[in-house]
C-alpha cells in the first residue's frame, strides 16, 4: 500500500517540477563568445606560429598576453609557466574556412603538426562538412572546418 500512495504524490510532484525549470530565462541563448583564451609556455613560439604561421592579426600584447582577431572574436594566447605539454587536449579551437581545399594546402606549407588525416563529419547531397586537426607550438589542439560542395 504504501508504495502504490507514493506513486500519485512523484506524479504531482513532477509536472510542479519541470514547469518551473521551463519558465527560467535561458541565461546565454543571445550570447556569442567575446573572447576565447588558450595558454602556453611559450609567448614567442606562440607569436610565430599564430601570426606568421597561421596569418592571424595580432591586435595587441600585454603582460604575457597576445590578442588575436578571429572572424570578429579576440583570441587570447596567455603565458602560464606552470603549463606542461597535455597528454591530452582538454579543447579544440576549430576555425571556420570558406574554402577547405586551398586553406588545407596552406596550412601544410606552415609546418604544423597535423593530427591525423582529413575527417568527413557530415555528408549531405550537396556536399560534404570536412575537417583538419592540426597543433599549436604548445601542444594546443587546432582544426580547420569548411564545406566542400560536391
Amino acid at each position: 500500500m504504501k508504495g502504490l500512495l507514493a506513486i500519485p504524490l512523484f506524479l504531482a510532484v513532477l509536472p510542479t517540477t519541470a514547469t518551473a525549470q521551463s519558465s527560467a530565462a535561458p541565461v546565454l541563448s543571445e550570447a556569442r563568445f567575446e573572447q576565447v583564451a588558450l595558454t602556453v609556455t611559450d609567448v614567442d613560439a606562440a607569436r610565430t606560429f599564430y601570426r606568421d604561421r597561421l596569418g592571424l592579426r595580432l591586435m595587441f600584447e600585454a603582460n604575457n598576453m597576445l590578442f588575436f582577431d578571429v572572424g570578429g572574436t579576440r583570441l587570447m594566447i596567455a603565458r602560464d609557466e606552470a603549463r606542461k605539454r597535455p597528454e591530452r587536449p582538454g579543447g579544440i579551437l576549430y576555425f571556420h574556412v570558406e574554402d577547405f581545399a586551398a586553406a588545407l594546402v596552406r596550412l601544410q606549407g606552415t609546418r604544423a603538426t597535423l593530427v591525423g588525416a582529413v575527417e568527413t563529419v557530415q555528408t549531405t547531397g550537396s556536399g560534404s562538412l570536412r575537417l583538419q586537426q592540426f597543433e599549436d607550438a604548445d601542444g594546443n589542439m587546432l582544426a580547420i572546418m569548411g564545406f566542400v560542395p560536391r
